[in-house]
């Protein structure tokens, strides 16, 4: 899955995803930024009390975490 400009590889971290490993398994071959930075969420992903529309921003670890996942990063063609 995409990550900003990383591929992540996220096949032995899938299940010990706290959010549970169907979360990132319909999501592979995706960008999952928007869900990364808590601008979109699937329904009901999310069912913590005040959480507004079920939307969840990942901590500073998570992005860690997605730094020790990356096996590649994309270049951006100069246009």
């Amino acid at each position: 899955m995409l990550l900003d400009d990383m591929v992540l590889d996220i096949e032995d971290f899938a299940y010990t995803h706290p959010g549970g490993a169907f979360l990132l398994e319909y999501n592979i071959g995706r960008d999952i930024s928007k869900f990364f930075y808590g601008s979109y969420a699937l329904d009901g992903n999310n069912s913590k009390p005040g959480m507004p529309n079920n939307k969840y921003a990942h901590s500073n670890i998570a992005r860690k975490w997605a730094n020790k996942l990356a096996v590649a990063a994309l270049k951006r063609k100069n246009t």
